[in-house]
């Protein structure tokens, strides 16, 4: 009867001590499973960030609420690329490491002298932390690792939103204009009037001529959805140029040029030379009057052409 009775307080004593250790490891594998972020860093601190690659390197500096390149203070950024290194990216959560020793940082490419990208992110006291990114394990994810500790983590990422050539952080749309109520070239000069447009002095329609205004309008739209390619390497000659007004009174000059098969444009408001499609440049550029008055026989006639339609 003793030995029955020892027998079972030693197997209630086995089962408190095998609870107690499936309770612990639990409770540390929820500890471990607790998201952390990748960067203890602020985000409304944050003022600088670095894109080191092998061989180039990009730097982003905020201004007055701004971030622009370093070196382009006046050029506004793609909002989206840069919202995804100072947004996404400094506030990406990891939980389970897919390893935590150094032998492995070279074999995923998170090494010190061995990455694909090495982010350095500094905040408005100085204070810099570091992430360096390798190897892509799938589509759209990468490994990374904060250069200060040894745990390798998977983000979803692309590599591609941490270029290092300038281009692709412009807003190509940085040229553009809207609300145009005047246009001024050496060939025409139009002003919209009563949501009309218009010819103005010097330029005057003859006899038996009128406005095309589907050509006038094709003219504004380009203005107003104008996109460039990227940075101009040098500063060319300008050939033409052409003026233009929105609707709160504000000028914009622009100036074309062209060089064998490269075709450029600037704003003067923007001390910048860009590159352009010879596309848009043909359409912006050495306009003449013909390409915006028609016959009023010819007009009539496709006007009921297109009625008929």
């Amino acid at each position: 009867m003793n030995k029955h009775i020892t027998l079972l307080s030693a197997l209630f004593l086995l089962q408190l001590v095998v609870t107690g250790l499936l309770f612990s490891a639990d409770s540390a594998m929820e500890n471990t499973n607790v998201s952390q972020a990748l960067v203890s860093m602020k985000q409304d601190e944050l003022n600088k960030v670095q894109i080191i690659a092998e061989n180039t390197e990009l730097t982003l500096i905020k201004r007055n609420d701004r971030w622009r390149l370093e070196g382009y203070p006046k050029l506004p950024l793609a909002e989206s690329k840069v919202a995804a290194v100072t947004d996404k990216l400094i506030r990406s959560q990891v939980t389970w490491p897919v390893t935590n020793t150094q032998s492995s940082h070279e074999r995923f490419k998170v090494a010190n002298d061995s990455f694909e990208k090495h982010i350095i992110y500094t905040d408005s006291s100085g204070e810099r932390q570091a992430l360096l990114l390798g190897k892509s394990p799938s589509f759209k994810q990468l490994y990374v690792r904060n250069s200060e500790q040894d745990e390798v983590f998977s983000i979803e990422f692309s590599a591609y939103q941490l270029s290092t050539e300038i281009d692709d952080w412009l807003d190509k749309t940085l040229l553009s204009v809207d609300g145009i109520s005047q246009i001024s070239h050496a060939a025409i000069s139009l002003a919209k009037r009563d949501e009309k447009w218009q010819l103005v002095p010097p330029s005057t329609l003859g006899e038996q001529q009128t406005l095309d205004s589907e050509n006038i309008q094709e003219l504004v739209n380009q203005l107003t959805s104008l996109s460039v390619s990227g940075l101009a390497n040098n500063t060319p000659k300008p050939v033409d140029k052409l003026i233009v007004h929105d609707d709160q009174g504000q000028e914009y000059i622009y100036s074309f040029a062209s060089n064998e098969d490269s075709y450029f444009v600037k704003r003067e408001d923007i001390n910048q030379w860009f590159t352009l499609s010879k596309r848009k440049f043909d359409k912006l550029a050495n306009l003449s009057l013909d390409k915006f008055i028609s016959k009023v026989g010819i007009q009539e006639e496709n006007s009921e052409e297109k009625v008929s339609e």
